[in-house]
């Protein structure tokens, strides 16, 4: 069966754009094929800096057949008494090219909605043909190519499409033979290029099935799994014979492509991890060689941080260490090309470096001669954001709340003071010329400095803590100041971007706050001990700092709403989408857990994963049809105590058993709320399920006595207000 190549030919694609782009072409291609009715076996994707490849294997030569029926007039209308077509019949028949005798009259479905009624309609049978595959998808390829999302997309020329990077040339072949169309003034065609530099030049791929094989006889490895493998075994070969180990870098490769591409995160934590190093390197090359360089050991007594930053992210070279973790004044790094010069290209590697680390050092030596503490004024001069003022006033608002938290979780005078410290010093950093060239080391280089200036290790660990967790993935602070701080800081960017205004859309989040809110969600969800705090209260206490600092622009309440909202959908998304310490939970039981209230982020999530724990037990379902009874007959009711004279004078035993049921209950319960213990809380209103089904099959709830029936439907208003909402809103659940 016939192979289907299609390769989208570019000027140079950031590395950072192919975990948006290939999974799309992946998804998109494989959609694509499925409305063309062609089928195939594997489809795969390719990327290299200079191209994009979709290719399908065992692709149908031709498309598989369809019919489909289109319904015309009522058959009253179509025909006439004597069952010849009337005009209507004809006219539908000519639109869709047959004659009225090939019309088929047939009754509709009652329970369907026609439109214009039911009855006996006529249809036309209309045949696809069935085109070869060449034809099938010449007019889908360009609606493919152009609905590739980039990270950014450019124009260029005075064309209108907008792209990653301007498209030099297409390829598309069905076998030996081309699927002409044309996009933007680009014709497809066989031609493809090889690699820029050892085989400059087009040349013509004659059959798809030779596509990868003459793409390697011109120098490139269209597989970007093969690059990296074999940048790996260059790695592991140069790093072994130097008796090192390149920093960081994980050996296993990813099971497979689809895993690798899964979540869109990625994109941020390849720039700021060393897997990200491998997986960069991999997409800057399309004919990977690796070499040995050195630099200066006198270079060494900087902070590690510097070196790893300046070797790994500015230059994209692997750091070598030894079996005690030790830097060695050696890197590895990749070429794009042959051996050819190559030690004049790594005499460049070399000097390049140098040039950084020269630099590093006068930026350090600099840097030191200020002590931390007298940074904070310059914060005065670092805007924030142009609605918000200063750094300077962020971190008043961070100091603020410190001291908050201090006060709500009860920590002793020193940690206070301690964590207050650390809050006046976390943003210094920020006006140092080490962070003002490597914005990658704030807070890293924070706490370089705080030690460097005296200050106590815990200030300076939570320092360089609090912008963590940077990206998915990244670890949480460990350190309980370093989580503190790290909530203040994020509470504050997304409490005061979105009191001005500023909010995230569906394409831009330039603050990152989604981020930020998932950083809060984290650190209180992960953190080795429970962190049971009131998030509304730090919102609150952040806009009353911030209202003193600039004009109220929204209302208070307004915007702790929207705070709360905005922490609620990051929460629901880690519970049900993401992966949780204790796993993902089902979508209608986060639902459920977190109607109450995502004040205490903690609880609500140890509430979500409770409710997890016990949907498997076969007591489930009933306790939640039974706790969903009280629920559903108190709507529109808006509240009240339960008179308890009233029902012991004119109550009914069914009515009364209920009421001591949820009298005892409710003392157990808060001890099973208070410490957190949510699958006892769940047996708890577990062993109401009787009294309330007793209480719903001999009690008439709607009595005709208004005082009869509003006392009895507060007594199901207080069961499901202060019971079933310690745990959850029950009529969520789904109930199968």
């Amino acid at each position: 069966m016939p192979r289907f190549v299609l390769e989208i030919g570019t000027e140079e694609i950031p590395p950072r754009y192919f975990p948006v782009a290939l999974p799309h072409l992946a998804e998109a291609g494989k959609g694509m094929l499925e409305r063309a009715r062609l089928s195939h076996d594997e489809a795969k994707v390719y990327g290299t800096p200079r191209r994009l490849v979709f290719i399908a294997e065992n692709l149908a030569a031709v498309q598989a057949p369809a019919v489909r029926e289109e319904r015309g007039p009522a058959a009253k209308i179509a025909f006439d008494a004597q069952g010849k077509p009337t005009k209507a019949a004809e006219g539908f028949a000519r639109r869709w090219g047959i004659t009225p005798d090939k019309l088929v009259r047939k009754q509709t479905d009652p329970s369907a909605t026609l439109g214009t009624g039911q009855g006996e309609y006529v249809f036309a049978i209309i045949t696809e043909p069935e085109l070869p595959a060449v034809q099938a998808l010449a007019p889908l390829l360009p609606g493919l190519i152009t609905g590739i999302p980039f990270p950014k997309a450019m124009r260029w020329g005075s064309g209108a499409l907008r792209f990653g990077r301007p498209i030099r040339w297409l390829l598309a072949l069905v076998d030996d033979e081309v699927v002409e169309f044309e996009l933007e003034g680009v014709k497809s065609g066989r031609l493809t290029r090889g690699h820029p530099v050892l085989a400059e030049g087009m040349f013509p791929i004659s059959h798809a099935a030779e596509y990868e094989e003459r793409l390697g006889e011109r120098f490139v490895t269209v597989d970007d799994v093969e690059r990296q493998k074999s940048i790996r075994g260059q790695l592991e070969a140069i790093a072994r014979a130097q008796q090192a180990d390149p920093v960081g870098v994980r050996w296993e490769l990813p099971l497979d492509r689809a895993q690798r591409w899964m979540f869109p995160e990625w994109v941020l934590q390849q720039m700021t991890s060393s897997d990200g190093l491998l997986m960069q390197t991999t997409f800057l090359t399309e004919w990977p060689k690796l070499a040995l360089g050195h630099f200066d050991a006198s270079f060494l007594n900087l902070p590690r941080p510097v070196l790893i930053e300046e070797m790994c992210y500015v230059q994209c070279y692997f750091p070598l260490e030894d079996g005690q973790a030790n830097l060695l004044p050696s890197f590895i790094a990749v070429r794009d090309g042959g051996e050819e010069h190559l030690d004049k290209v790594v005499a460049g590697w070399e000097n390049v470096l140098r040039s950084k680390l020269i630099d590093a050092r006068y930026f350090y030596e600099q840097d030191l001669k200020t002590p931390l503490a007298d940074r904070v004024e310059a914060l005065k001069g670092v805007v924030f954001q142009e609605k918000l003022g200063t750094m300077h006033g962020k971190m008043e608002r961070i100091r603020a709340i410190a001291r908050d938290l201090g006060t709500q979780l009860a920590l002793d005078g020193g940690k206070t003071e301690v964590l207050e410290k650390a809050a006046l010093l976390c943003k210094a950093d920020l006006t140092t010329e080490m962070v003002t060239e490597l914005s990658g080391l704030q807070g890293i280089m924070g706490r370089e400095y705080a030690l460097r200036s005296g200050e106590d290790a815990d200030v300076a660990d939570a320092i360089g803590e609090h912008y963590r967790p940077r990206f998915a993935g990244d670890s949480i602070p460990q350190s309980r100041l370093g989580q503190l701080l790290a909530i203040a800081d994020k509470a504050d960017s997304i409490t005061a971007c979105l009191a001005v205004g500023v909010t995230p859309t569906g394409s831009a989040d330039p603050y990152g706050l989604r981020r930020e809110a998932m950083g809060v969600v984290r650190i209180l969800v992960e953190a080795e001990r429970p962190l049971r705090l009131s998030v509304r209260n730090v919102v609150e206490g952040l806009l009353g700092t911030l209202c003193e600092q600039i004009a109220a622009q929204r209302p208070r309440e307004e915007v702790v709403e929207e705070v709360m909202g905005f922490l609620g959908q990051r929460l629901q998304a880690y519970l049900s989408q993401g992966d949780p310490p204790f796993g993902r939970v089902r979508y209608d039981l986060v639902d459920a857990a977190l109607a109450p209230g995502v004040d205490d982020i903690a609880a609500a999530a140890e509430r979500a994963r409770a409710l997890g724990a016990v949907s498997g037990q076969s007591d489930f379902l009933p306790t939640v049809i039974a706790c969903t009874r009280p629920i559903n007959i108190i709507k529109g009711f808006e509240g009240g105590e339960v008179d308890g004279d009233l029902l012991r004078e004119k109550g009914e035993p069914a009515e009364k058993a209920l009421w001591e049921a949820y009298q005892s209950a409710k003392a157990e319960a808060d001890g099973n709320a208070q410490t957190g213990d949510y699958e006892a809380l769940f047996t708890t209103l577990g062993d109401l399920r009787d009294p309330i089904d007793t209480f719903f099959e001999k009690v008439l709830v709607m009595h005709e006595d208004e005082q009869i029936r509003r006392n009895r439907l507060a007594l199901c208003w207080n069961i499901n207000q202060n019971l079933f909402r310690r745990l959850a809103d029950f009529s969520l659940i789904v109930q199968t």
